[in-house]
């Protein structure tokens, strides 16, 4: 899963907080993610390891990103007495820490690092949405920005791992199944927006419409076909828009021309934020369709 267990604590009051905030959950992270790579190591599961200890690199940079940001708004590193409350259940291994170590895959492990970044990305923007000041709202937002492209950058890695362990053959995707999902999308998007409120309403159908001009500009403007990592169509909307974002990604690692994988990324990041948008919106309480 990656959605909130909780909603953070309280409104984030200054910079200084929202610094130590990060860097409490940055460590956290890297700490974990530490602890798992000891124990397969420990275990014999020395290529499994290798995976958790590049989680541990990718989260040590992300705690220095917070380090230097700290300094270069006050001047000082961040500070945990600045902490009124701690973030809780925004990282989640997913049992990695007691499943038997030969049951754990590269795969599981980067879909289990794309989901932590997804929690944090929601988390961000509740921050966001709840900030006492425009300087904690704008932070906040760049915090949720970065943690969307944490998680692309994973994806295209989870994909990898996908691709190197299957043995099926390849399906493919064209630019006519694209465009088809995108029209699925759109229509359960409106779907979805009228059991919502007035704010997640209005939302949903800008997602929904900027769908609708996605499935035109591919069926007027198609990409070339690409390996497809599932050969399944998802009920759920979910589903079918995590399937959308990967099958971008894909495009945009494997088609031949340059100029239809840079358009394939730019997709990819739109359904990237669609998807994290959609999941954030999932996890507000559910209004009356007239609030």
């Amino acid at each position: 899963m990656s959605r909130l267990k909780a909603e953070p604590a309280a409104a984030v009051r200054s910079m200084a907080e929202l610094m130590a905030i990060a860097f409490a959950m940055e460590t956290e992270s890297a700490e974990k993610y530490a602890e798992l790579a000891k124990r397969m190591r420990d275990n014999g599961q020395a290529r499994v390891a290798e995976v958790f200890e590049r989680l541990v690199r990718e989260e040590t940079g992300h705690i220095e990103n917070v380090v230097r940001w700290s300094r270069k708004s006050d001047g000082n590193d961040p500070d945990l007495r600045q902490l009124r409350w701690t973030p809780k259940d925004v990282f989640d291994d997913e049992d990695a820490a007691v499943v038997s170590p030969e049951l754990v895959d590269a795969y599981h492990l980067f879909a289990m690092a794309v989901r932590n970044e997804e929690r944090a990305f929601a988390f961000w923007s509740y921050v966001a949405a709840n900030a006492t000041s425009m300087e904690v709202r704008s932070a906040s937002e760049e915090m949720a920005s970065e943690e969307l492209e944490h998680a692309r950058v994973l994806r295209i890695e989870r994909r990898r791992a996908f691709s190197s362990r299957r043995d099926a053959e390849a399906t493919f995707v064209t630019s006519g199944d694209l465009a088809n999902m995108e029209e699925q999308i759109a229509i359960r998007l409106n779907a979805f927006a009228a059991f919502r409120g007035k704010h997640d309403k209005a939302v949903l159908s800008c997602l929904a419409t900027e769908a609708e001009d996605l499935a035109k500009q591919l069926t007027g403007s198609p990409l070339g076909s690409s390996n497809s990592i599932s050969n399944q169509s998802p009920e759920s909307l979910d589903a079918l828009c995590e399937l959308l974002a990967e099958s971008y990604l894909n495009a945009g690692e494997s088609l031949p021309f340059q100029a239809d994988r840079d358009r394939a990324q730019i997709l990819a990041a739109t359904a990237i934020k669609r998807l994290a948008t959609l999941r954030y919106l999932e996890e507000r309480p559910l209004e009356s369709p007239h609030d």
